[in-house]
């Protein structure tokens, strides 16, 4: 009996402490599931704010970005006064690309500077076709942009689609960066032509230089000044405030959304009309298309407004079950037809 009620002692203790180690596990896991919802109503509340910012206010451009360090000479400085209002007036023009641009140079760990570069290029414009033979917001000739990676259709050249690009520059000049390691360098060799500033990167080797820069390296004239032009837009970026101007006001955002119409409607006119955004406001967002026909292949979307983007997506559903539906009802009623056309002849 004594063996018995001890045995039942034990089990209920054991139970108690079952329960008890349940009950703590439970309150862990109540405390964990309550710390990681506030943790991400914090990171939300991060977000909502570092997007009320301006994109110049942002860790896009905190200083930290600016890692080329540029101290610009005086020919430099005047360059800068030159075209301060032409960069300000370029930037608010092209401004649905520039959270863009410096997002995907702050994604792949690029100075900030590089953004002077389609800046000198183009303006931010996708439109631009120069005399040379270039073209887009890049400025690429056919056969440097085929080697880049751009294609071309018979409705879509990816040189004129400021996204496609961008995203083409982005690699070529990390693989630039990555022969040369320096940023000067690299922004000659975009202007020069790679291989010609290789060749004097070797022959500067050749001749004992023991620093590798702009200054041991023999460019051509028109790179030299290209690479002024650069430092002086750079610098107008850097600080706006020398120059007498205010950059324009960007979100720290993103200014449009990719919209898959692939198969879904058929010109930008249409997509206009849906979305309410206006039509020339289209084109430019989406300069790589060659006429107002959208592709059918799906390879390319539309880019729209962020703030117009569900609107055509809302529209698209709708359009595409209204369709739908449309069609259930004609196909019911050639059933029915027909249903009446046999009865006749049965009669």
């Amino acid at each position: 009996m004594i063996r018995k009620t001890i045995l039942l002692c034990i089990s209920a203790l054991a139970a108690a402490a079952l329960n008890l180690t349940a009950c703590s596990s439970t309150q862990a896991n109540t405390a964990a599931a309550t710390r990681a919802e506030a943790e991400a109503r914090a990171m939300q509340e991060r977000i909502r704010l570092e997007q009320q910012k301006s994109v110049w206010d942002s860790a896009l451009t905190d200083e930290s970005r600016f890692a080329m360090n540029i101290k610009p000479t005086a020919s430099e400085k005047r360059l800068g006064q030159q075209f301060a209002r032409t960069v300000v007036r370029n930037l608010k023009t092209s401004k649905f690309f520039v959270h863009y641009l410096l997002s995907k140079l702050k994604e792949n760990d690029m100075p900030v500077e590089l953004a002077a570069i389609p800046m000198v290029e183009s303006g931010l414009n996708p439109t631009v076709r120069a005399n040379g033979g270039a073209h887009g917001p890049w400025q690429y000739k056919r056969a440097t942009g085929k080697s880049v990676g751009l294609t071309t259709t018979e409705n879509f050249d990816e040189i004129y689609d400021f996204v496609e690009s961008t995203d083409a520059s982005i690699e070529y000049l990390k693989k630039l960066y990555k022969d040369l390691g320096n940023w000067d360098l690299v922004v000659a060799a975009y202007n020069q032509g790679e291989y010609g500033v290789k060749r004097a990167v070797d022959a500067a080797r050749a001749r004992g230089a023991k620093r590798i820069s702009l200054d041991s390296v023999r460019i051509s004239r028109g790179a030299r000044n290209y690479i002024e032009r650069f430092h002086a837009f750079a610098d107008i970026l850097h600080h706006p405030s020398d120059y007498g101007v205010t950059l324009p006001e960007v979100k720290n955002r993103p200014a449009f959304k990719r919209v898959e119409v692939a198969g879904r409607i058929s010109s930008m006119r249409e997509a206009a009309e849906l979305s309410g955004v206006e039509l020339s406001t289209l084109k430019f967002l989406n300069n790589g298309y060659r006429s107002d026909r959208l592709s059918v292949s799906g390879d390319h979307g539309l880019y729209v407004p962020v703030e117009h983007a569900s609107r055509l997506e809302h529209a698209l559903r709708s359009y595409e079950s209204g369709s739908a539906s449309a069609s259930n009802t004609s196909g019911s009623t050639e059933i029915k037809d027909t249903v009446t056309s046999t009865s006749r002849e049965m009669m």
